[in-house]
């Protein structure tokens, strides 16, 4: 039987990453024998941009733009009111639909759809009454009991909808327990893992958005660029290391770029903007080791947010057989086995011994590097759409 199914995006920016990747596989996946429908919060986005960009067919699938259109901040003097508007807002993703899937950052709208299913990136803002460390405000529900009472039922209702939960990560699944309260299983998200076999150059590679203060987690591409001219002033000589990431077309991003291209000039490094696909897919292949470090400095129990969430990026790198040398944070050791695919860090110290340790013998590198190729086909996105369209589609 024939389904209308809603596929609902809501990560907004200017490029396609790996959110988008997650939507075009499922509504790909789905539109062989349903109709699907998908929901986005990017306005120069088509579905032949999605197509190209994704490596998928999305024919039959219908993309439709969101804008804006966040739920209302209403009063909460009339609580009947305050329902049917919050209710209402957004219904147009789910309310003429047999099936709802959500993939979010945010509290997810209410699901009209017969069936819901979230698959949570990571949630970036509590549940009313609860703090930002993921602990429950009794003070402030004592205070105002019936207030407490109306928002613990409204927010249950709201997450009834949806009876399928997934989390990218178990970083992820953690803080959705404790920021929301529900469980959710573990479907970790789709990785290009088609990479070919290069000879290996001595090459040292980062991947990573240039994000400036007050966009989520940062790459940390000063603390990289540091460490690697630090590594140089001790001797380090035949390698190179390029800091490769996407910038944002605004005054404040490329000054902030600016200061890291002096820094990379100090250290002998090579900074890259906005590389092509098919020239970052080359140089994954060429390299040999993988550096990441977003949340370093960052309080993960305080700060969660600022980790890496999952880790896209440092999969695809070791799908290219480049060992990967990752902090030891967030969704970064459960995609790394510690000295036996890569290594995880939690000093500079640490991330420029164990890289050094890498430089030094061949044969720990290659070994690695298989290791690492053979970690990353768990993460493939045949694995993804299997695992998910499992839990969604069990019949």
């Amino acid at each position: 039987m024939s389904l209308r199914i809603s596929i609902y995006n809501e990560p907004a920016g200017s490029g396609i990453g790996g959110s988008e990747f997650v939507a075009a596989l499922l509504a790909e996946a789905l539109a062989r024998e349903h109709k699907v429908d998908l929901f986005h919060r990017i306005r120069t986005l088509t579905a032949e941009k999605l197509a190209a960009n994704t490596g998928t067919n999305l024919d039959g699938v219908e993309l439709r733009f969101v804008g804006d259109e966040t739920p209302l901040q209403v009063s909460r003097r009339n609580p009947i009111s305050y329902y049917r508007r919050s209710r209402n807002a957004l219904a147009k993703l789910s309310e003429s639909y047999d099936i709802f899937v959500a993939i979010v950052h945010n509290v997810p709208p209410f699901c009209h759809a017969a069936k819901g299913a979230l698959i949570v990136l990571f949630p970036a803002a509590p549940a009313p009454y609860v703090t930002h460390e993921g602990e429950f405000n009794a003070k402030r529900a004592l205070t105002h009991p019936a207030r407490y009472a109306y928002q613990s039922l409204m927010w249950g209702r709201r997450m009834a909808g949806y009876q399928v939960r997934t989390a990218i990560s178990d970083f992820s699944r953690r803080w959705t327990q404790k920021f929301w309260g529900i469980d959710c299983e573990i479907v970790y998200p789709p990785v290009d893992t088609n990479f070919g076999r290069q000879e290996k150059e001595q090459i040292i590679l980062s991947v990573g958005r240039f994000a400036i203060e007050g966009e989520g987690h940062r790459k940390k591409q000063e603390q990289m660029l540091q460490t690697f001219g630090r590594m140089k002033e001790k001797g380090l000589t035949g390698w190179e290391y390029y800091s490769v990431g996407g910038l944002a077309d605004s005054p404040k991003h490329k000054a902030y770029f600016e200061k890291l291209s002096s820094l990379a000039l100090a250290s002998g490094s090579r900074l890259v903007s906005n590389m092509g696909r098919d020239q970052l897919r080359n140089l994954f292949e060429r390299a040999s080791i993988f550096w990441h470090a977003a949340g370093y400095g960052d309080d993960e129990n305080t700060q969660p947010l600022f980790a890496e969430h999952f880790g896209i990026s440092t999969v695809e790198a070791m799908a290219a057989g480049c060992v990967p040398v990752a902090i030891k944070k967030g969704g970064q050791v459960e995609i790394v086995e510690h000295g036996v695919s890569g290594f995880v860090w939690e000093t500079l110290d640490e991330l420029g011994s164990y890289t050094q340790r890498l430089l030094s013998d061949d044969a720990l590198r290659a070994t690695m590097s298989d290791a690492a190729r053979e970690r990353a086909k768990m993460f493939s996105s045949e694995s993804f759409v299997e695992n998910f369209l499992t839990r969604l589609l069990p019949d």
